[in-house]
This record gives structure tokens, sequence and C-alpha cells, in this order.
């Protein structure tokens, strides 16, 4: 690592110049000026967390390619797809947006550029697909970062109606579903590095991107936690790392104590026949589940879904991120628990309708279409699945006479509603007919 050493700089021609620094590099100095300082403070961040921007895992490429989850269809974010024809009248769009990004900023669209520039060759190398990359120069992939990131900012800015304006409200609102379902694919991400390069200069934070996704996801917005961001040296690989690391409830889950999950046959009906209430999670965060034994009965608390087209397509590539980045071989999977157990609850169109009923369901898509989108998934279950699962089914085996007579009540609540209620009026028949004897 190069020694820093202070110097002033010498007035010329009887000017002021820029404060510089020696830089002492194997055994050369360089006078670099507080722009270059700057520069190499971002790069340097960068190398210490860099991110890797995978291809799909293979084991989710055959339903993701069925249903459309991997590819692109409005923008392209990112070199794995940026000369796909049908993306290239997005790219005009991409640059009239950066356009209205620089508008009243006081730090010039060519010092910016700089600034993207100066780390594009390390945000290259986090791209695991080198043959993407093999037609691309290096001064074509700094203008790609520097477009995309822009695009990306002003975008979400844009839909927080925070600055833009009508006239560039116009030209993003046609494209916003498109670029809402993109801007969350797995292989459609930039390095977050650029992205922190570009969000101070709007004033935009963590905070403020979670608030619309947060919407989108669960369709509310609980208190946002920002102790994670504001306390925490928390740093993305990229937009995608970001909102899965929030639904991951931004921290590891211990390891629990055996790694053997006993299998457990049940489903959303078959859980309230044992006397287990369904109730919808006051987090919005997919490892928000947790399971509540009583004295007589249970509630599985799970936090609530809008499952649209959308949110399918960032559901499989949150779960696709877990299963190809390091978080997998720790088995910290929180999205791909919480829809595992969601699968697991559904083997009938029935069970759907009792997950809408308990509020854990929501959004516009058929019975049908949700129960096909969870039979298809194939899955790694983590760390809070393999908590959860054996606890209902510890909670079955230890209350084995309590759920049968619970479950003999269940299913024949309407017929003992109605015996109970012919008994009751035989017996006023009765006592009527008595008193009249007597």
């Amino acid at each position: 690592m190069a020694d820093v050493v202070s110097a002033t700089a010498p007035a010329k021609g009887g000017q002021l110049q820029l404060p510089q620094t020696m830089v002492a590099h194997d055994g050369i100095e360089e006078v670099i000026n507080d722009g270059t300082k700057e520069r190499l403070s971002v790069e340097a961040h960068f190398l210490e967390s860099k991110p890797m921007i995978h291809r799909f895992p293979s084991n989710l490429q055959r339903i993701s390619r069925e249903r459309d989850y991997i590819v692109p269809r409005t923008v392209a974010i990112g070199p794995y797809y940026h000369g796909m024809p049908e993306l290239q009248p997005m790219e005009k769009v991409k640059r009239t947006v950066t356009n209205y990004f620089f508008e009243g900023l006081a730090q010039s669209r060519d010092a910016t550029y700089e600034k993207i520039k100066s780390i594009s060759r390390d945000a290259r190398s986090c791209y695991t697909d080198e043959d993407v990359l093999k037609g691309i120069t290096d001064d074509e992939f700094a203008e790609m970062m520097f477009i995309d990131g822009c695009f990306l900012v002003q975008f979400i800015e844009t839909m927080l109606q925070r600055s833009g304006g009508a006239s560039l409200t116009s030209i993003i609102n046609p494209h916003t579903k498109g670029v809402w379902r993109d801007m969350m694919l797995l292989e459609n991400q930039i390095p977050w590095a650029l992205m922190e390069v570009l969000m101070p200069l709007k004033s935009l934070t963590m905070e403020h991107i979670l608030v619309p996704v947060v919407t989108v996801l669960h369709g509310t917005v609980s208190d946002i936690p920002t102790e994670p961001f504001a306390k925490m040296d928390y740093k993305p690989g990229h937009l995608l790392c970001f909102i899965r690391f929030y639904e991951a409830a931004s921290k590891r889950l211990t390891r629990p104590s055996s790694s053997n999950v006993l299998p457990l046959d049940t489903s959303a009906v078959g859980l309230s026949e044992m006397g287990i209430k369904l109730e919808p999670s006051q987090k919005m965060q997919f490892s928000a589940m947790d399971l509540v034994k009583g004295p007589f009965f249970g509630k599985l608390f799970l936090p609530p879904l809008r499952l649209g087209a959308i949110i399918k397509c960032w559901l499989v590539n949150m779960a696709a991120f877990e299963m190809c980045t390091e978080t997998y071989l720790d088995h910290d999977c929180s999205v791909n628990s919480y829809l595992s157990v969601l699968s697991l609850l559904m083997n009938r169109e029935e069970d759907v309708r009792e997950l809408r009923v308990k509020r854990i369901l929501h959004g516009r898509s058929s019975d049908r279409q949700i129960l096909e989108f969870f039979n298809d998934l194939v899955l790694v279950p983590g760390q809070a699945y393999a908590r959860l699962i054996p606890g209902l089914a510890e909670y079955r085996q230890k209350r084995r006479v309590w759920i049968a007579i619970y479950r003999f009540l269940y299913k024949n609540a309407k017929t003992i509603v109605t015996i109970l209620s012919i008994t009751g009026l035989l017996v006023g028949i009765f006592k009527a007919l008595y008193s009249l004897k007597h």
C-alpha cells in the first residue's frame, strides 16, 4: 500500500495552486491533487468490498427461462444484455434521463464521469462471464457504467417524486413497469460502488430506495429499520443484493444445532386442522417467520406477500442470488426459506385460498397460477426453514391426542352445531310438552 505524505504546492505566477500530496509507491514519487485523491479513495473503497455479478444458477434455469425470469424485456443494466437488439430503443431514453440527472447539480457531468471511470476497470472484473466483455473496450465499459448508473438513480428519484418534474416523468412513465421488473434481475446489475458515487449527488439514501420496493413486495410499508444502514458498515454488492439483505433482516442467523430437517407433510388447511392459526407478521421482511406455541393452540406468523408478475420475477432472482453467493455456503438463505415454507403449505388451490383469507397472500394472480408458481420452484431451504419446520413437527408430535380431537371438531363443526341446535330445539319442545301436562 502506498505511503501518503502531505506537501505544500508551490504558487506559480502568483496563483494559488491546488493542495497536493506526495505519494511514495514502489520507490516512485507522484504528485497528485485533491481530485485525484478523491478518485483513489473511491477506488480503494471499491476494492475493499468487491462484489461479483453472476449468471443464473443452473438449478433454476428451466423454470426461469420458461417463465421468462432471467432476460430483461425493457432495459439493459450492465454488460450482459447491453447489445440486445430488442432493448436498443431504451438506450436513447437512458441517455435522455442521464441529461436530466445533471440538471441543477453543482458537480459537473465530466467530473462525475471521471469518478466512474476511475473504478470502471475494477467494476469490469465483477462480472463472472468474461466472454460477454471481450467485445467491449474499457472506454465503452466506463461509459456504459456511467449511463446505466445515472439512469438507475434518476429513475428511483423520479419514482419517489423527489426530482425530475413533469417532463421527465412523461418520458419515464411508459417504461415504469418494465424497468421495475428488469432492475431486480440477477444478470442485470451494476456494482453498488458506482451507485455510491451517484446517490449522494441526489441526496438519495438506502432507506429512500427501500420504501417503494417494500411497498411493492408486501403491500405496505412498516417502520423500515434505519439502524443497519446508519450504524453498520454494510456495503451491498448491487441493488438486488441490497434488497435481499433487508429481507433477510440485515443479519445472519446462528447455524441450527442439526442440519437434518425432518420431513413434514402439511398444508395451510392442515395447520388450521392442527390448531395452528396463520397470521401475517407485523415485520415486512421475509425472515420474520415465527411459531408461537400456546397451551392449547399455536400461531404461525408469516410476512405478507403481494404476488404478481413483477414480484414473481423479483423472488426468483433473489432466490437465485442466494444460491450463487457465499451466503448459500453458510445456509443463510432467508428468501429461499420463506418461499420453501409457502411452498410446503400449498398443496391445493384450497390452501392458496386459506392463505388469502389469513392475509398472507395478496395480489391478482389466480389460485391456480400461484400454486403452479410455487410447485415449479427448486429451492434451497436455509436456516429459517431449518428452525421452523422442526418446531411444527414437534408441535404435532407432542399434541397428537389433542390435535386428533381438535381436527374432528374442526372438520365436523357444522354438523356438531346443527346437532346441538336440533338437540336444543328438541329439549325446548319436550319442556313445553312437559309443562302442558302439568
